[in-house]
């Protein structure tokens, strides 16, 4: 069936049938134009649903709840001022009236937060604007959970791949992005990018402004970040090593660039991979020696192989997807093979 930009608040809200997902995921993957057309419309649809959320708060609710409290705190002090000069028969009576007050004022037990999951196609990039305000850009085929609202002292969200994070300044009430049986990455308001793809042998935090802490799940041991340094946690040895970062180069995903610089084939595979959501077979053992200093933006893969060609002795050959039995699209194939 022909995929048009009617599908696209559909597949916003899930609610696109299977066998059109596939087709609607092919086409973005395939069409530059489709993938601006869903960017645009994207945008336009999280900042209502944010909206929407926001009219769910119940103000009235809260505000009644505040009033009890203050009517207790006041009711408290006058009953005290009393009590200092009462004869001590009344003692009794006036304590088990502040018990009544006290517990009627304590707050019922809250309803259950629910989790919010959100996932970025692959080759878009989507922005969410958390319960605080804190806003975050998340990368191609990026996974993000938080909560409803944030409670406590902690505001906590959980990630898979990669995401920037501008958060909104709390002193007293910690923001913390949690990796799986990774980091934890902690500030009170900054800006910092989190790299953490399941498939990557590395976990990058890069700090941007500000200050963050980071430190392994496993471990109590904390590095403190200044700005242009970054965390590498290598996911075989499990150590951190922290150093200097190119910030331009590794957030410029947010603008839709990716940004080469010296960068291995083996970095770019990845990136590639991810961004055009296609399998790369490499084909030859000098392949893994090249390095590579380039800047693509709209470029379609077709585009970007034949840049890579005219750079290094490789030759690359798109094989076109399949249609499985499920009516699901097989990821495009590419092969990458040495050119002597």
């Amino acid at each position: 069936m022909e995929i048009t930009k009617d599908h696209i608040i559909p597949y916003l809200e899930g609610s696109l049938p299977v066998e059109q997902v596939a087709a609607f995921e092919h086409l973005a993957e395939s069409s530059p134009e489709f993938r601006k057309e869903i960017k645009e419309i994207q945008f336009i649809w999280n900042a209502t649903e944010n909206l929407k959320k926001q009219r769910l708060v119940n103000t009235d609710a809260h505000w009644n709840k505040l009033a009890r409290q203050m009517r207790f705190l006041s009711f408290r002090q006058k009953l005290w001022d009393i009590s200092r000069n009462a004869a001590a028969i009344l003692i009794l009576p006036l304590f088990l009236v502040t018990i009544y007050f006290m517990n009627d004022s304590i707050p019922k037990e809250e309803s259950p937060i629910n989790q919010v999951e959100l996932q970025t196609a692959y080759g878009l990039v989507s922005k969410v604007i958390l319960p605080d305000g804190s806003e975050v850009w998340l990368n191609s085929g990026t996974k993000i959970t938080y909560p409803e609202r944030f409670t406590g002292k902690h505001r906590t969200v959980k990630l898979e791949g990669e995401a920037y994070f501008k958060v909104t300044s709390d002193k007293t009430n910690r923001f913390d992005v949690v990796v799986p049986n990774g980091m934890t990455v902690s500030a009170y308001g900054t800006e910092f990018n989190v790299s953490a793809y399941n498939d990557d042998n590395k976990i990058e935090a890069i700090l941007a402004k500000g200050n963050i802490d980071v430190k392994k799940y496993d471990t109590e041991n904390v590095f403190s970040l200044k700005a242009g340094e970054q965390a590498v946690l290598n996911k075989t040895t499990r150590n951190i090593t922290i150093s200097e970062a190119n910030i331009y180069t590794k957030t410029a995903w947010r603008d839709g660039k990716m940004v080469f610089r010296r960068a291995g084939f083996d970095e770019i595979v990845r990136k590639l991979s991810r961004h055009f959501n296609v399998s790369i077979e490499l084909q030859g053992k000098t392949l893994h020696e090249y390095e590579y200093s380039a800047t693509f933006t709209t470029e379609t893969l077709p585009e970007v192989l034949r840049l890579l060609e005219k750079s290094a002795p490789i030759r690359c050959q798109i094989l076109d997807s399949e249609i499985n039995a499920d009516y699901t699209y097989a990821k495009r194939r590419v092969i990458i093979r040495e050119y002597r």
